[in-house]
């Protein structure tokens, strides 16, 4: 398993993305500087118990949801049941933002 640092990082720039928040803005409603919690994402940094619960408080989560890993995956039948399920509800609009986004990475 990867590291634990790792993992948190990512899952923590996964929910703040999700919520479409810059680590500026994340900065500004922790009161954290968003270069630490740059270092955090990339895992870097070993937060605090109380730097984790504004960060959780920020992204609208439990606390004990930054340590949800389930979204770091190898396995590629899981992963294109979690885009689907991420595809729910997508509009026209979004659909087409995505499809440039896969042909870009896809060159």
């Amino acid at each position: 398993m990867e590291n634990a640092k790792i993992l948190l990082g990512r899952r923590i720039r996964y929910l703040r993305n999700l919520r479409g928040m810059t680590q500026e803005q994340l900065g500004t409603e922790t009161d954290l500087s968003y270069k630490y919690l740059g270092s955090i994402e990339r895992g870097g940094k070993n937060p605090s118990i109380d730097n984790l619960q504004k960060i959780a408080q920020a992204l609208k989560v439990e606390l004990y949801e930054l340590f949800i890993f389930d979204h770091e995956t190898d396995d590629i039948k899981e992963l294109k049941k979690q885009i689907d399920e991420m595809l729910k509800g997508v509009g026209k609009k979004e659909y087409r933002a995505i499809y440039r986004v896969i042909k870009a990475i896809m060159k």
